[in-house]
């Protein structure tokens, strides 16, 4: 598969690629390939700078690494799917470095890679995931091109007058979150987690280029090498970075259906102050101002009225389920879809619905 063909398959003349991929500036972001192509970060960001781009008047540029189709060590999909993909997320063009030693981003060719593509495009602004990956290159990445980074951000915007990225940070174990700017960094560059981005969007009738970029990585000498693969048990995630969170409260009534509720979601177990002081749950298991603040993609209260701390730590929900008997709960002011019922008499219905 060569260049021609992939920029046939994107619709594009090679005119246009030559036209976008040679001009410096831009919002770029580092593409990231899991077994079955493309993750779902990668498209995110990638959305994310389109928002940018078009905010700024600007193109959206993303680097694609790794082997091409057939190599060893390539994905499940074709690489020309893979730019067709993110093209559709929002990409004005796709810089693909086609060397098979930058399948599975090894870092010292991967940041040799992008340290001399930046160098020489000169990027505004790089968006990388906050992978693990990513957790070792971005400060070494940052360096090497004299800038700063604004790590791990949790909520981050674009300031769009000063054309500047303001970036949310955790800070002692998410008891609190620190703004972060650097406005004379040039790049600015920030490591984002999937929770401060939206679900990407792939629009299919967008048109994009693709242009392969030549380099040499003979004169990287790793220092790192692996040597195998190990299992290992890892300590359980945190309830402040819980996907899915089944919580319950007083009204509740039988806190067991919550925990059958939070198995068949494989949820997260939390309630409220309330819970706790009935010995339901842990303390560490309560949210709320003086509990853990969380930011799941589902939230389901089961039985929680909803007091002004509780509801301050689930703000940054994205989806909030609630079943209350009570009509007048707060728990509904911050619901997306709310119950009227008694949980002991919904719980056990939806339960049996899951486990059929």
């Amino acid at each position: 598969m060569d260049l021609e063909y992939l920029q046939r398959l994107m619709g594009e003349e090679e005119a246009v690629v030559e036209e976008t991929a040679g001009e410096a500036g831009g919002i770029w972001t580092v593409a990231e390939i899991g077994a079955g192509g493309l993750t779902s970060l990668s498209l995110a960001l990638v959305g994310k700078a389109r928002e940018w781009g078009d905010a700024l008047g600007t193109y959206v540029r993303v680097a694609l690494l790794g082997a091409p189709q057939g190599a060893e060590g390539g994905p499940d999909r074709p690489y020309a799917d893979l730019a067709g993909d993110l093209i559709a997320a929002g990409a004005d063009t796709v810089h693909w470095i086609a060397d098979p030693a930058l399948s599975g981003y090894p870092l010292e060719p991967t940041l040799y890679a992008l340290a001399t593509l930046f160098d020489e495009r000169q990027p505004e602004i790089i968006l990388l995931g906050a992978t693990a990956a990513n957790e070792n290159l971005a400060p070494r990445l940052a360096q090497r091109l004299g800038t700063a980074l604004l790590a791990n951000c949790v909520a981050i915007r674009l300031d769009e007058a000063e054309r500047v990225l303001v970036g949310h940070q955790p800070a002692y174990e998410g008891e609190y979150y620190e703004v972060v700017v650097a406005p004379q960094a040039q790049p600015q560059i920030a490591t984002v987690q999937p929770e401060a981005l939206a679900e990407p969007y792939l629009d299919r009738s967008r048109s994009g280029g693709v242009e392969e970029v030549l380099l040499s990585l003979e004169e990287v000498t790793p220092w790192i090498r692996p040597v195998g693969a190990v299992s290992v048990d890892l300590p359980p995630v945190p309830l402040r970075r819980a996907r899915r969170i089944v919580a319950g409260g007083r009204d509740v009534g039988d806190f067991g259906l919550v925990e059958k509720l939070a198995g068949l979601l494989g949820a997260h177990v939390a309630g409220d102050r309330g819970a706790w002081h009935e010995g339901w749950i842990e303390e560490e298991q309560v949210i709320g101002l003086t509990g853990a603040r969380v930011a799941p993609d589902l939230y389901v209260a089961c039985g929680i009225r909803g007091d002004t701390a509780h509801l301050f730590g689930i703000q940054g929900a994205r989806f909030v389920v609630a079943i209350h008997p009570d009509p007048t709960a707060p728990i509904f002011q911050a619901a997306d879809l709310g119950l009227v019922a008694d949980p002991q008499e919904v719980l056990p219905a939806l339960i049996e619905a899951l486990a059929r």
